[in-house]
C-alpha cells in the first residue's frame, strides 16, 4: 500500500512584488493613502513653524517617507520604468500631505513646487529663519 503522507512542494513559484506593492519599499503606499489626508493639526502658519515641522517629520517617518523630504530617496533611486512611476506618485502624495497641512495663503505660495522636496525645503527657508525682534520680545 502507498504512504498516505503529504509532501511540501518546493516548486511554488513566488513572483516578485512590485515597488508599489511591497511594504518594505520606500515606493509603496497602503491602499489607504490618500492625497486629501491631512497629517498634523493645526496647519502651518506664519508663527508655528517649528513645531509643525517636528509633527510632519514624525508623521513622515511613521509612513516611511521622510526621505523624499530629507533627499535621502531621490528620483535617481528609481531606475526602472515602475519604480520612476512609483517615485512620482509618492512625490505627489507626500506634496499633497504637505500642502493639506498648510494654510491657504502659505499654500499659494509653495504649490508650482515641482518635488515635495523642494515643497519642504521652501518652507523651511521660509519659515527656519529667527525672527530677532520676536525673540527679544520673548526674552524681555
Amino acid at each position: 500500500m502507498a504512504s498516505n503522507t503529504e509532501t511540501t512542494s518546493s516548486t511554488s513559484s513566488h513572483r516578485k512584488l512590485s515597488p508599489m506593492e511591497d511594504p518594505r519599499s520606500p515606493f509603496f503606499l497602503h491602499h489607504g493613502e490618500s492625497p486629501g489626508v491631512i497629517l498634523v493639526a493645526p496647519h502651518l502658519t506664519e508663527d508655528n513653524y517649528p513645531t509643525w515641522a517636528r509633527a510632519m517629520i514624525m508623521a513622515l517617518d511613521a509612513k516611511s517617507k521622510l526621505g523624499f523630504v530629507d533627499g535621502s530617496i531621490t528620483v535617481a533611486m528609481a531606475i526602472t520604468p515602475l519604480e520612476k512611476h512609483a517615485w512620482s506618485k509618492c512625490n505627489s502624495m507626500i506634496s499633497s500631505w504637505i500642502l493639506n497641512s498648510v494654510s491657504p495663503h502659505i499654500k499659494a505660495s509653495v504649490i508650482y513646487r515641482d518635488t515635495a522636496r523642494a515643497v519642504w525645503n521652501a518652507l523651511k527657508i521660509r519659515f527656519q529663519q529667527a525672527n530677532g525682534p520676536r525673540i527679544s520680545q520673548l526674552q524681555k
